[in-house]
């Protein structure tokens, strides 16, 4: 099982400073992140990671659970 600080590393690598310290990030640059941080969380929320699990608990209207 993946630990929550790879969760963590990998959400913030995909980030970047730029996002932070940019006051505009380009239309692609920004669908490219959207889409990288969605696979990421969809990935460690399914393999059981409890911050990735949270972050999609509070993005209803993104995420979709399936209860098995």
């Amino acid at each position: 099982m993946s630990t929550n600080i790879e969760f963590i590393t990998k959400f913030t690598e995909i980030l970047g400073d730029d996002f932070f310290l940019s006051d505009m990030i380009h239309q692609e640059e920004l669908f490219e992140k959207q889409d990288a941080i969605a696979k990421l969380l969809c990935e460690y929320a399914n393999e059981g990671s409890s911050i990735a699990n949270q972050m999609v608990n509070l993005l209803p209207n993104t995420f979709r659970q399936e209860k098995i």
